[in-house]
């Protein structure tokens, strides 16, 4: 569905329509509310434009961040599942790819089989850890999601918050 779409389903004071991703439901939910405000005269029609252009600003922004966080996590999932088999096929150039997806940049390649087993099991450490953190993500965009789903606009946003405040208190990321 388009953004043109969404804005006029919004404008409509519509129901959330189905099958939108985290972005375009929290876009309508917030275009909806301020399209309400507008019509009741909460809201002037200049203050409503530029809400409306903030609204479509931080859209873009967080779609953006939707996007590679999506793919983000399909890397590290098809990554957990071949991490052993790329580091111990023996080719160096592999090893440094791989050590460079997972955040280690090393310089010194492992070069016996002991060496690269503790390298895989760090390696798998790491993955796991990145994962959780990811679930973490995946749980708030979860929250997030059913509370525009109940119409919850300002609990949307409380959660959205209360995620950066986290992440900005959470030197690993």
């Amino acid at each position: 569905m388009t953004t043109d779409e969404i804005e006029r389903l919004a404008a409509d004071l519509k129901e959330l329509p189905d099958g939108l991703d985290t972005p375009d439901q929290l876009l309508f939910a917030t275009l909806r509310e301020l399209y309400g405000n507008f019509r009741s005269g909460y809201v002037d029609r200049e203050r409503a434009k530029r809400e409306k252009s903030r609204i479509y600003v931080a859209y873009y922004e967080l779609k953006n961040q939707y996007a590679i966080m999506e793919q983000h996590l399909g890397i590290r999932r098809r990554l957990q599942n071949n991490i052993g088999d790329v580091y111990q096929c023996g080719c160096e150039n592999c090893r440094k790819l791989l050590n460079v997806l997972v955040g280690i940049d090393r310089e010194d390649v492992p070069t016996d089989t002991k060496e690269a087993n503790a390298t895989i099991e760090r390696l798998r450490e790491l993955v796991k850890e990145r994962s959780e953190r990811n679930a973490v993500l995946a749980t708030t965009i979860d929250r997030v999601r059913w509370a525009l789903e109940k119409n919850d606009i300002e609990r949307a946003r409380e959660i959205i918050n209360e995620n950066q405040h986290k992440k900005l208190n959470d030197p690993q990321g």
